[in-house]
């Protein structure tokens, strides 16, 4: 578990954006498959933004400049839950 959260931290550093991996993990050997930028929802994008500042990988500008513009509609007007709604 130890190695999986270094390799975690590296490629997190390295791409200075939340990752999304995958591995798997044979006779005790931990293989890293893949990993890409992590897809995220609105809010949850702003929040990675605001922690990646606060954690020093990120610059407030490009924090800014990582939120999708297609999402600020999402961010700025409230919404209901569909399931509520019935």
């Amino acid at each position: 578990y130890a190695e999986f959260l270094k390799v975690c931290e590296t490629l997190e550093n390295h791409y200075h954006d939340m990752q999304d991996m995958e591995f798997t993990v044979e006779n005790k050997k931990l293989y890293m498959l893949q990993c890409r930028n992590g897809k995220r929802t609105a809010p949850a994008a702003l929040k990675i933004a605001c922690d990646l500042v606060d954690e020093g990988h990120k610059t407030p500008e490009e924090a800014v400049a990582m939120i999708d513009p297609r999402n600020l509609d999402t961010l700025l007007h409230p919404q209901f839950d569909a399931a509520a709604l019935k």
